[in-house]
């Protein structure tokens, strides 16, 4: 596992930001763990459209292609 990227403070702004007064930090930490595993997932399906490519990174389109799809 890839140690976590977001800080409780970056959570916590996020969270302030779409309106809440006060936030818990349990809540900052449980937002972080959702966006990071979703972003692996992303970065997982980005990957394989890369690959399917025949190359060996990823693209801007790779990730919106992955994120697109994660909605359906």
């Amino acid at each position: 596992m890839v140690p976590r990227a977001l800080s409780v403070w970056d959570l916590d702004k996020i969270i302030r930001t779409a309106g809440a007064d006060r936030v818990d930090e349990k809540a900052s930490r449980k937002l972080g763990e959702i966006l990071e595993d979703e972003a692996d997932s992303i970065i997982g399906r980005a990957r394989v459209y890369a690959r399917h490519a025949g190359r060996s990174f990823v693209t801007r389109e790779d990730i919106v292609l992955a994120a697109q799809h994660s909605h359906s």
